[in-house]
């Protein structure tokens, strides 16, 4: 592919950055090496008229879209990436457009961002584009395109750090392009492009020499770009957040005439404040907007029920998936981090079941985090996370029916299990693993369960690989891979086995958190082990959801431990899997609208997004608000009410039990590949149903 980039005879300074692929520019620059966003520019077009515009680009490390004036589309689609790889080198991809022009020219605008500024950007080190242009005109004919010397480009000398904008710098003129090695080997991602729709405005006039703080506040948080355009001279510092009260992010906008400014920053706001000055000597006419971004909506799931509490929690839940659906599931706009975080994504990927239905954001998040666990031996900065990828991958492959899914991955989790299998020790259970990360965000006895001992976090982390053993067995027999799967439900009976003979307590008749036997490297992620046993609620919760204990004993546990206040409470990420054991064990009944109506009292106080969690961390911890870790409710409700069973995977046969659970009805609606699925259930009715013909659903009343 040609990829093009500056001159760097004439722009020595604007050519490379620190590589990082954690998306975190280095504190340490080489000399000479300035910030740089650079500006792309081509006329196309042979004077007939154009109908039909397919695009294909990618940039080093994000760009900025422009055709005929309008601002279309951002990306590449993100990499991926995890904490620990600083020696492999994730993938770079390509986004691809399909514009209808209808006009004699098209004139494309590309801003191109070298430095990586969140955690989800990813960069090769050194600055490239590459586009390929596909024009159709009106008279059926076609011509294609490519980057090359013909582009025009320059540095955008106003953009001079990465919250600094002074357009009061003289723009450099226009050069042309030259050719860049294709270190980038881009692949076209699988996804469509994101939408993009302006979420907010507001106009203002300043009379000269005038101050005023301009507000701008929307009703719901969204991942937004902000927007500026002056007719004249001012200053400007526009600083955001989510909510009133809180921290967030601020940039300072200089211009010294008429011109316009959008932020390359994802801002996580329903707040906007833009501190003005007007230094011309004309009345200032200015325009504050927002453009946000997601995951294109094709379909969407509804959920009505008789209790507005829970009907609440649905739509928050469903619009903070909606604004982490990005180019890859974010934890959060805020934080915006890297393919690393597999617990969130794999609970969002549930949640999208219900609420948008197009799986094809998941299947990627799997693929890439299959192509670093390939690179990385099995090994990722998140243990436990690594294991719950198994999951995501199998309840993917079940709600997708794609087998070219666990296809794609065998040698990933081939890899992960041979990883795992060299942790075990004599003792059956594992024992040699670096750390036992993540648990939940909470503390015990002084203790992150973030990053706990292994006093604290070996049987969570072995509960983990058992499910992850059960998940490869089923996903080898898809694969008609019969000695492998044979092989991972021996494993998983051994461990089951060992499990129960380590960490069963018959004095509590609860399974303790793990051994006091000498761990870690006392690094922070690897604490030193403390020699005392602890009890919790997480490695009994995983212990009943995963079938690690038989059910009777499954449900005396969690008859004790869900009411029980005295050991330590989970925040709303952890409660996935609790609820995930309270349906498989016929307790949603019981345990299930009391858990529940905590989300209902957290959506009852912010209906703007979703908090992050229920109990601080830390005492100066600020929790954000939109964070779809916690959604889990979006997936768990309908599930419980409908009662759900997979049958065959791709949702092509399915088993209801729908229950009530004291409500009076509810009303159940959620996409599928074959068409909508609907389901109308009220007290002393019959289920009422309607379904895809593809679709067979087995009914039990």
């Amino acid at each position: 592919m040609p990829w093009i980039w500056l001159d760097q005879a004439l722009w020595p300074q604007y050519q490379a950055n620190f590589h990082n692929v954690n998306g975190v520019v280095s504190t340490e620059r080489s000399s000479g090496l300035q910030y740089c966003v650079a500006e792309f520019t081509k006329k196309l077009g042979s004077g007939r008229r154009i109908e039909k515009t397919r695009l294909r680009i990618s940039a080093d490390s994000f760009f900025h879209l422009y055709a005929n004036g309008k601002w279309i589309g951002l990306g590449p689609a993100a990499a991926g990436g995890d904490f620990l790889c600083t020696g492999c080198a994730p993938k770079h991809y390509l986004n691809e457009y399909e514009l209808p022009v209808n006009a004699d020219t098209l004139e494309l605008y590309i801003r191109v961002r070298l430095q990586p500024q969140v955690l989800t950007d990813y960069s090769r080190g050194h600055g490239g584009l590459y586009v390929q242009v596909m024009l159709t005109y009106a008279d059926g004919s076609t011509e294609t395109t490519e980057t090359d010397e013909s582009w025009l480009c320059r540095p955008d000398t106003a953009c001079v750090s990465e919250f600094s904008y002074d357009g009061s710098i003289p723009a450099a003129a226009y050069t042309p392009a030259v050719p860049t090695a294709d270190i980038w080997q881009a692949e076209t991602a699988p996804i469509p492009m994101l939408t993009m729709a302006e979420t907010g405005s507001t106009a203002a006039v300043l009379a000269p020499g005038e101050k005023r703080t301009v507000r701008l506040e929307t009703e719901r948080i969204w991942g937004a770009y902000p927007g500026i355009r002056a007719d004249g001279a001012c200053r400007i510092c526009i600083s955001t957040r989510e909510l009133e009260g809180q921290s967030g992010l601020s940039e300072n906008i200089v211009f010294s005439a008429a011109g316009s400014w959008r932020s390359f920053r994802m801002h996580s706001l329903s707040v906007l404040e833009a501190e003005i000055e007007n230094t011309g000597s004309t009345p200032l006419h200015l325009t504050l907007d927002l453009v946000a971004t997601w995951y294109p909506i094709a379909a969407e799931g509804s959920f009505q029920t008789s209790d507005e509490g829970w009907n609440k929690v649905y739509e928050v839940c469903k619009h903070t998936l909606q604004i982490c659906r990005q180019t890859l599931h974010l934890d959060s706009t805020s934080h915006q981090e890297l393919m690393a975080c597999t617990g969130d994504y794999y609970i969002e990927s549930l949640m999208t079941l219900f609420c948008f239905g197009d799986m094809r954001l998941a299947e990627f998040d799997v693929m890439r985090t299959a192509d670093l666990l390939v690179q990385q031996d099995g090994r990722m900065f998140h243990t436990t996370y690594s294991l719950i990828w198994v999951q995501m991958l199998h309840d993917v492959y079940l709600i997708t029916g794609h087998r070219s899914l666990p296809e794609y991955c065998a040698a990933a989790l081939r890899v992960l299990l041979r990883r795992f299998a060299g942790y075990l020790g004599e003792n059956g259970v594992l024992e040699h693993q670096p750390d036992h990360m993540f648990v939940d965000w909470t503390v015990i006895d002084g203790h992150s369960m973030h990053h706990p001992p292994k006093a604290l976090g070996q049987t969570v982390l072995n509960a983990f690989y058992y499910k992850a053993l059960t998940d490869a067995a089923a996903l080898w027999q898809v694969l008609e891979q019969p000695e492998e799967a044979a092989a991972c439900t021996a494993a998983a009976q051994k461990l089951r086995e060992a499990f129960n003979t380590v960490f069963w307590d018959a004095g509590h008749r609860l399974y303790f958190d793990g051994l006091g036997t000498p761990h870690g490297s006392g690094e922070a992620y690897s604490p030193l082990n403390v020699n005392k046993r602890y009890f919790s609620k997480y490695p009994n919760i995983l212990a009943a959801a995963y079938g690690l204990c038989e059910d009777d004993c499954a449900r005396d546990i969690l008859e004790r431990i869900v009411p029980d206040d005295t050991l330590q409470d989970i925040q709303p990420y952890f409660a996935h899997y609790l609820l995930d054991a309270l349906r498989r064990l016929g307790l949603f009944g019981k345990f299930g609208p009391a858990w529940l109506q905590r989300w209902v009292e957290v959506a009852g106080e912010c209906s703007k997004g979703l908090k992050e969690g229920w109990i601080a961390p830390e005492p100066t911890y600020s929790f954000d608000h939109s964070h779809a870790w916690g959604g889990t409710p979006a997936w768990q409700m309908p599930m419980a009410l409908l009662g759900l069973e997979i049958l065959q995977p791709g949702m092509k046969r399915l088993r209801l039990a729908p229950q009530l659970y004291g409500l009076e009805y509810f009303d159940i609606r959620f996409p599928t590949v074959y068409g909508e699925i609907h389901v109308y259930k009220e007290k002393g009715q019959p289920t009422q149903i309607s379904a895809p013909e593809a679709v067979r659903i087995d009914l039990c009343e």
